[in-house]
């Protein structure tokens, strides 16, 4: 089973025009993967960049499927985004349900309703930039279109990263981009805290944040703004880590993901967020 997309593909010049003809250059990467996803004929297409050191932050992404195939890739650390960044090479998963390479994410994308992904690293030489991902609800290949189509795509999406850089130089993801990815400054923020707190590297620490996400339910910007605002603390303990009272005030501060303040001593976990945490 194939996707159905047009028998032509898009020329990256077309893309591109399409896409900064919009003023506000915060607008283009949700313009790109709107377009890629109805051009491919897809049911979500996500964008993200990637920092020198590999590191993965979602730039865009469409509504529903889009949305939750780069949280799933981000908050567990593997899927077809992952080793795109890190290869450099296309990457295909036509049926996730079979695929081995993803157990974990696999799974997940299920329940989601995601049964295809395709992701396309995006980079200038030897100069690693992000990835753009294509989702599907049902399993099957893309043809030989809709794979032209994603590459022209992706082009047309480093033309965009670089264009929306005020420096306009591939060295990298720039940071004026970055701005732009919210997911990251709180992420990398909360690593560091939990690096300090349980006396480990900044890797280290952040699979610890993506365990502690992954157990409790909730999507990883979620926990580490609790990291942030100082109502989660790691340790060493069975448990693993500590609700705490009196958090930095906001929304919800000094609270748990189900409302309640949870004390250490306390019998129940308070880890298993609320269903609406998943966004």
């Amino acid at each position: 089973m194939t996707a159905d997309v047009p028998s032509s593909a898009p020329r990256v010049a077309d893309v591109l025009a399409s896409v900064v003809s919009r003023d506000d250059r915060a607008t283009w990467p949700m313009a790109l993967v709107e377009e890629c996803r109805r051009a491919l004929g897809a049911d979500g297409a996500g964008l993200a960049v990637a920092d020198p050191d590999g590191s993965i932050a979602v730039l865009a992404a469409t509504p529903g499927l889009g949305q939750a195939g780069e949280d799933l890739q981000f908050t567990l650390g593997e899927g077809p985004c992952q080793v795109a960044s890190a290869s450099g090479r296309l990457v295909l998963s036509p049926d996730l349900g079979a695929d081995p390479r993803w157990s974990q994410y696999s799974r997940e994308a299920g329940a989601h309703g995601i049964r295809a992904a395709f992701s396309a690293p995006l980079q200038v030489g030897a100069v690693r930039l992000g990835v753009l991902d294509v989702y599907r609800r049902v399993p099957g290949s893309l043809t030989m279109a809709a794979l032209t189509s994603l590459q022209v795509y992706a082009e047309a999406a480093v033309a965009v990263l670089l264009l929306m850089s005020d420096a306009g130089e591939a060295a990298g993801v720039p940071a004026d981009v970055m701005e732009f990815a919210d997911i990251r400054p709180v992420v990398h923020q909360a690593a560091g805290m939990v690096a300090v707190q349980l006396d480990v590297s900044l890797q280290v620490a952040l699979v610890r944040l993506r365990g502690e996400a992954f157990a409790a339910g909730r999507s990883l910007r979620a926990v580490a703004g609790d990291v942030v605002a100082r109502r989660l603390a790691f340790d060493h303990t069975d448990r693993g880590s500590s609700w705490r009272a009196g958090g930095e005030s906001g929304d919800g501060a000094g609270e748990c993901p189900n409302g309640h303040i949870d004390r250490v001593d306390d019998g129940d976990d308070p880890r298993r967020g609320s269903p609406d945490e998943h966004a």
